[in-house]
């Protein structure tokens, strides 16, 4: 596996991806700073599978970054490209969405972007039909979370070095986030709802709320989908679950069904 990222945040990345709390990085895993290209275009020759996401509500990725990327010319093996996007229908926003961004937490999704990830959505459908490849769009809402956990629990997600960087209080909420919500529901389609009235006080909750999906469940969800026939060519929704412990293979693969129906 390998990830582009801007050269001056390789040294951070690297730190949120050490395992365990030991400073090494996976065997499997390489970064690629953004500016070695001749590096990117050697790994998308052989890539099969490219996952794309911004994790930034104002922000998506550039067409010219998806055709890039996804040039005919530079993937030879490419079967499945799975991208991060949001729930765009509209339901359970207003007012009180924006405003608890405004007040609160400034990545609450308050679909005040939607124009710009349908745009992101139909760029990368067309860029992947060109390369013979199928897509897959998995969606989110106020993203939280994303780290291991307490005492590195789940070493799969970002090391315990991200609380640090979200902290803003004696105890973080990101983490306080991740050990109560750690289960993970999907939804075929973009049908999942926002906080409405209720998003004031869940913009920084840390418990199970609509609106809201966990950054380890999103990553998740999109690695996994890879493997799953039904998801190629569909889009499905990431909502939390309250739980302490991750879905199990078993739960996964259940969960995944909702894309046959």
């Amino acid at each position: 596996a390998w990830v582009i990222c801007p050269a001056a945040d390789m040294e951070m990345m690297k730190q949120l991806a050490a395992m365990d709390g030991s400073g090494e990085l996976p065997n499997n895993l390489e970064f690629v700073p953004a500016s070695d290209t001749d590096r990117v275009e050697t790994l998308l020759r052989d890539t099969d599978a490219l996952l794309i996401a911004c994790d930034d509500v104002d922000s998506v990725v550039d067409p010219n970054v998806i055709n890039y990327l996804l040039d005919p010319e530079k993937v030879n093996n490419l079967q499945r490209v799975v991208a991060m996007s949001r729930n765009l229908n509209g339901a359970g926003m207003g007012m009180f969405v924006s405003a608890s961004r405004r007040a609160a937490n400034a990545q609450v999704w308050d679909n005040s972007n939607a124009a710009a990830y349908r745009s992101f959505e139909q760029n990368i459908k067309d860029a992947a039909q060109k390369c013979g490849a199928d897509w897959t769009i998995v969606r989110a809402g106020t993203l939280k979370g994303g780290a291991c956990g307490e005492s590195n629990l789940y070493p799969q997600y970002l090391a315990e070095s991200y609380y640090q960087l979200t902290k803003n209080d004696i105890i973080t909420w990101q983490l306080l986030f991740d050990c109560n919500i750690r289960g993970v529901k999907l939804q075929k389609g973009d049908v999942m709802s926002g906080p409405g009235v209720k998003a004031v006080f869940t913009a920084t909750g840390s418990e199970e709320h609509e609106g809201d999906s966990s950054r380890g469940g999103v990553a998740e969800a999109m690695v996994r989908s890879l493997g799953v026939e039904d998801a190629a060519n569909q889009d499905f929704a990431v909502g939390t679950v309250a739980a302490r412990e991750i879905p199990t293979n078993e739960e996964w693969a259940q969960m995944f069904q909702c894309l046959s129906n």
